[in-house]
């Protein structure tokens, strides 16, 4: 088992990967000190498969879980949602000792923390994510929020969890759309942080989609992009700075996801599609070079850009960076790459390269 270490003083915690270790949740967090009452928030699609032996754990290290389903994908993370799990909780008579579990993708994690970090003023929750991206990107760092119609994530608060418990078995139940998807956010750290495994990427891409390399493999590769995450978040908890580095691709990404309804892309999808766009736009400014961009434009195309996107209208995505969170003084800032390995954030970008970019990447598509 690899565990990495989130070194934020006394909220502080561990991420801890390995393979089958569903088991462990139990006692990890009967060593945590947690209270007796837990509410297991899981999403209804991996409930059959994995809800019993997080139960049973759970069970015999001496807490009493109350389960709380959801369903409904990033178009349900919203305040009503939240408004929902409140209810529960309150009906359950859960008070400032209980804590939460989330057993599920990206959304359940932000939801899950979301409510964590604002019922009774805060309380205290755990992460067990079931996909790749909430792996190795979502369940790390105590980004926690929801969505608005007019933008992604745009209700939030920073409340770190106590552990993270992820399990790489549990990513043979994903379909390759959900893989391709977590993949996204790992090419995302490759460019922005790690020439090295880009390259390994490179080679081994449809490897790793198709799950065909040992566990011992799998279990390295997101160890090290949690590890990627870690360093960032340990720097820089709050993105006065450098946590904005991971947002690379993003700012055309969540524009996408708001202007289509949180419903068409994926956010792995999106997130490539933005990753694309910045690219070009770093090529325009001739802040990187077009043998790089090739690079990563063929690295997304042979994870699969969806050929849709080639008919989305243009001007609501151009729109909607206008809600980005980067936004200072009334200028859009974009995280663009100098280099595979590096990237950096820059200024007042004209909203006519990031048309430019948006119809390069439908051309990709």
């Amino acid at each position: 088992m690899h565990s990495i270490p989130i070194e934020l003083g006394e909220r502080g915690y561990q991420v801890h990967v390995g393979h089958e270790v569903l088991d462990e949740l139990g006692p990890r967090c009967a060593a945590l000190g947690l209270g007796p009452r837990v509410a297991v928030v899981v999403d209804q699609a991996i409930a059959p498969h994995y809800l019993d032996p997080v139960w049973r754990s759970l069970e015999r290290a001496g807490f009493r879980p109350h389960r709380i389903a959801f369903s409904g994908g990033d178009a349900a993370k919203n305040l009503a949602s939240a408004d929902a799990l409140y209810g529960e909780l309150i009906r359950a008579e859960f008070d400032r000792h209980c804590w939460l579990a989330a057993l599920g993708g990206g959304v359940v994690g932000d939801l899950t923390g979301f409510v964590a970090a604002t019922f009774l003023r805060g309380v205290d929750y755990v992460q067990v994510p079931t996909t790749l991206l909430a792996q190795v990107d979502a369940s790390v760092g105590g980004k926690t929020a929801v969505n608005h119609a007019l933008g992604k994530n745009m209700i939030g608060a920073f409340h770190q969890p106590r552990l993270v418990l992820i399990d790489t078995r549990v990513l043979s139940t994903l379909p390759r759309r959900e893989l391709a998807s977590g993949m996204a956010e790992i090419i995302k750290h490759a460019v922005s942080r790690d020439a090295e495994l880009f390259a390994q990427l490179e080679r081994d891409l449809e490897a790793i989609l198709a799950l065909e390399v040992e566990p011992e493999t799998l279990d390295w590769l997101i160890a090290r992009n949690v590890a990627i995450k870690a360093a960032v978040v340990t720097a820089d908890e709050r993105e006065a700075g450098l946590r904005a580095v991971l947002n690379y691709g993003h700012t055309v990404g969540h524009a996408i996801e708001t202007a289509s309804g949180y419903s068409r892309y994926r956010h792995g999808e999106a997130v490539a599609l933005g990753m694309a766009a910045a690219g070009s736009i770093a090529v325009q400014r001739r802040l990187w070079s077009p043998a790089e961009q090739d690079r990563q434009d063929s690295l997304l195309r042979r994870l699969g850009l969806p050929a849709d996107f080639r008919d989305m209208d243009v001007e609501p995505i151009v729109a909607r960076t206008r809600a980005d969170k980067k936004r200072t003084g009334g200028q859009l800032r974009f995280v663009l790459p100098r280099h595979v390995g590096a990237v950096e954030i820059v200024g007042d970008i004209g909203e006519d390269e990031v048309r430019n970019a948006i119809r390069h990447v439908q051309r990709l598509c």
